[in-house]
């Protein structure tokens, strides 16, 4: 076979513009035959599907058949199916090849069009200065890059292109100028100063930016960052410790200062500022879980166990559950070496378990650390007595997180003990019990129940001294003094509460009252009746005397006594209800009449208004029968000044009274008269 048959079978196998350009050169290398090789670029054309197919038969064209026109119009045909940057990049290039430098130009112009990135206007930059030579055109083409940097590092890249392409420190820098106008976080400024060093090998003028930022940014966080920065990028530590102490100094929150810590403990590897910023963290939190992370941190980055342990007992202290004070004590004794500190914090959890597996988890902590001793004794009782009854104490535990009032927690105290003599447990429930009280009566039960059940006069004695500090009422004195006589059998603190009380008396009745007590609670008449005495010194009016003289009465039974407190009470009668108000108190408590009549006497001779004396006239007559000294003092008050209104009133108790016919017609007549 010849060489122009095995050029027509490939022409009938060709299936691309690149198949038929080989082609066409073979043609003419080795048949010379351009007539041939012309219809094999017009059939390549046909395949054509890009412009880098179009730049291939235009390259085919001027090689094989150095035909400059036809390969002109193959590139101006190209541009119409340049997709990007790159496709317009290419033929430009391809024109440069072909001499066509002014169609070059016009097509990387065209270019500019399909730029949409930063990145795309600085690589046709850079290209148009490369492929024309023309620094002016790629200036043109970067200040449209540079039209749309809105970011620092868009500014950052921009500098750093101009720097490749066209080695124009002055005009880096000023886009570096340009980029910190827009920084507003530490990222930011720390990116721009990163560039300057880069690109401007530029350590000051970088520094002068760290500088900007410190005055700018306003976050502790932003600032922060910053401080990362200076160590990873300015490689200097002391101005990086500037920078985060200035970023402590605007940071608020805990959490935010741990971010600190941590970002210190990982640049600088300065323990001493970073325990520092932990001690200021510890100020500002107040939950379980914050100190427990605190206490952590400090340990990890720091080791000083110290500080750690005091968070440790913070977090103790914040209400946790049982769980959450075994794991504090099991830090405090594990990682701090504090085992007094784990074993208060024991407890803690010991008072705060809730479920059975609570007491067992907490119990299990406590054989794990205290030494064997009565706690020990106790848990491992506990234990035993659970394992045991496990359904009865699981109620038991059910009814404790259900009792809310102190007199329901004393109550399953005492039931707990009757059923199963479990002393710990019986314990915790009353001092569960003691802490829910509210009342003063709630006090004084608790107290008993404690001193019966557990013989724990200790702790019955300090509740009952509590109480005495509360400042209580007279009510509440005679109730604790109850309680300690009945529960302690001690009469001398009784006495001396009393001795206090008397302190506080100022008024008779407070003597009065308080004689009554004594006497009662401690058969004592002496001091029952100085306490009597000194209520008599005290009754100056007559609401007192005849409290004094009814406490008297009631007290002691002395009649005698009595008599001369209401003979006192006559001297501060004044009208008639002051004399009517003795005399039912003389009636009701002695039945004395002839002291009675000792105060109607009185009254005889105070009262003068008309209406006393008429309601007076008829009181004698009614207790004592006695019509001659009725009649006296109804004759007083038709005399008295005031009659003249009253005569009605006078006729009428006249003639209920003594029924004196001739005085009431005299009274008649005077009535008609005085019309």
């Amino acid at each position: 076979m010849g060489a122009k048959e095995e050029l027509q079978e490939k022409e009938e196998a060709c299936q691309s513009t690149e198949e038929y350009v080989q082609l066409a050169k073979e043609v003419v290398a080795k048949l010379s035959d351009k007539k041939w090789a012309s219809d094999l670029f017009d059939e390549g054309a046909d395949w054509a599907e890009t412009a880098d197919d179009f730049v291939m038969l235009a390259g085919g064209v001027k090689e094989a058949l150095e035909d400059a026109e036809r390969a002109k119009q193959y590139l101006a045909q190209a541009k119409d199916y340049c997709m990007n940057v790159q496709d317009f990049v290419n033929l430009a290039k391809a024109c440069t090849d072909m001499g066509d430098s002014d169609s070059a130009r016009e097509i990387f112009a065209a270019a500019q069009a399909k730029c949409v990135k930063i990145q795309d206007f600085l690589s046709l930059s850079q290209s148009v200065a490369e492929v024309l030579k023309d620094e002016a055109l790629a200036k043109e083409t970067a200040d449209k890059a540079l039209a749309k940097c809105s970011k620092p590092a868009d500014y950052a890249g921009f500098a750093k292109s101009v720097i490749e392409v066209f080695n124009d420190k002055k005009w880096a820098k000023a886009i570096f100028g340009q980029a910190l106008e827009v920084c507003k976080k530490g990222d930011d400024y720390a990116a721009t100063a990163k560039g300057v060093m880069e690109v401007l090998s530029d350590k000051k003028g970088a520094k002068t930016i760290y500088a900007k930022a410190q005055e700018t940014l306003d976050s502790g966080t932003e600032l922060m960052k910053l401080a990362e920065s200076a160590v990873t990028d300015l490689k200097d530590k002391a101005y990086a410790a500037t920078l985060y102490q200035a970023a402590r100094a605007k940071l608020e929150s805990g959490d935010e200062l741990m971010k600190l810590a941590a970002s210190v403990k990982g640049k600088l590897a300065d323990k001493s500022l970073v325990l520092d910023i932990y001690r200021s963290v510890g100020d500002r939190f107040s939950k379980y879980s914050e100190y427990i992370k605190l206490a952590k941190a400090v340990l990890k980055d720091t080791g000083d166990a110290d500080f750690a342990g005091q968070l440790y007992r913070q977090a103790a202290t914040t209400g946790p559950d049982a769980d959450q004070l075994v794991s504090v004590a099991a830090a405090l004794a594990d990682d701090i070496g504090d085992k007094s500190g784990a074993l208060e914090v024991l407890r803690q959890a010991e008072a705060a378990v809730k479920t059975v597996a609570e007491f067992k988890k907490v119990a299990d902590a406590i054989l794990k650390y205290a030494n064997e001793g009565d706690w020990t004794a106790e848990v491992k009782l506990q234990l035993e007595k659970r394992e045991a009854q496990p359904e009865r104490y699981k109620e038991f535990v059910k009814q404790e997180q259900e009792c809310t009032t102190a007199i329901a927690m004393a109550n399953l105290a005492h039931e707990v003990m009757a059923a199963t003599e479990d002393v710990p447990y019986t314990r915790k429930l009353y001092r569960k019990a003691e802490e829910l009280c509210r009342y003063f009566s709630e006090y004084l039960t608790v107290a008993a129940k404690i001193h019966a059940d557990l013989g724990d006069e200790e702790w019955a004695r300090q509740i009952y001294t509590d109480l005495e500090k509360k400042n209580p009422d007279a009510h509440q004195i005679n109730t604790l003094a109850d309680g300690i006589l009945e529960t302690l059998k001690d009469e001398k603190w009784a006495r001396r509460i009393y001795a206090e009380r008397q302190k506080a008396c100022r008024q008779e009745a407070d003597y009065a009252r308080l004689a009554q007590t004594v006497l009662a609670k401690f058969n004592d008449e002496k001091w029952a009746r100085d306490l009597m005495t000194t209520a008599e010194e005290k009754s100056t009016d007559l609401a007192g005397a005849l409290c004094t003289a009814a406490a008297v009465h009631d007290t002691f039974e002395d009649s005698q006594w009595a008599a001369s407190l209401y003979r006192k009470a006559l001297d501060l009668c004044s009208s008639r209800a002051d004399f009517e108000l003795l005399a039912a108190q003389v009636l009701a408590k002695t039945g004395d009449m002839d002291l009675l009549r000792q105060v109607y006497t009185r009254a005889e001779q105070k009262l003068t208004a008309a209406a006393d004396l008429i309601d007076l006239a008829e009181t004698i007559a009614r207790q004592f029968s006695d019509k001659d000294w009725s009649r006296q003092v109804y004759t007083k008050a038709e005399q008295s000044p005031d009659a003249g209104g009253l005569l009605y009133l006078l006729r009428a108790s006249l003639a209920d009274t003594l029924n004196d016919c001739q005085w009431i017609s005299r009274i008649r007549a005077k009535m008609a008269a005085a019309r």
